[in-house]
């Protein structure tokens, strides 16, 4: 039963961070591949899905440009670093402190959808058709948001089940 609740809360983390991980991915390659029309409009929506960390990103952002000179290769890493540290933080929060882990995955789950929609739905026509994995990104995390429920927590070795 205890390597089950494990399992299950694993494979629940996997479906929040792992998704997140990936709109991040996605979203890089798309600016930087020029997919979104402009590397502007890439960079604000990065802003917005990384946004606790990206609050730190603003200042430092062209001090770090020119310090990597931005050649070829180095703009995904520059323009991908607060949403991979937020994945990061995500998946730490997750294992150690569930409750917050929880409440911030519900906060980036509904900025990727958000993300989804904008870009599904801009009025730029050619840009329609990348906002449908964000939109399947963000379902996957709610669907391991839901699955991670708190009967697992009461399951782990070390808790008090009272």
């Amino acid at each position: 039963m205890i390597r089950f609740a494990r399992q299950r809360r694993e494979l629940s983390l996997s479906l929040i961070a792992l998704p997140y991980a990936l709109a991040v991915c996605t979203l890089t390659w798309l600016t930087i591949e020029n997919h979104l029309g402009d590397q502007m409009y890439g960079a604000i929506v990065m802003t917005l899905i990384a946004l606790p960390v990206s609050i730190i990103q603003i200042p430092i952002n062209y001090w770090l440009r020119e310090a990597v000179n931005v050649t070829y290769g180095w703009e995904y890493p520059v323009l991908a670093w607060p949403g991979v540290v937020t994945a990061i933080i995500l998946a730490i929060l997750l294992l150690r402190q569930h409750t917050t882990g929880r409440i911030l995955g519900w906060f980036l789950a509904g900025c990727i959808i958000l993300t989804g929609l904008a870009i599904t739905f801009d009025q730029w026509a050619p840009r329609h058709p990348y906002g449908w994995p964000f939109l399947v990104y963000g379902l996957v995390m709610i669907i391991g948001l839901l699955g991670s429920g708190t009967k697992t927590r009461d399951a782990i070795p070390g808790r008090d089940v009272t």
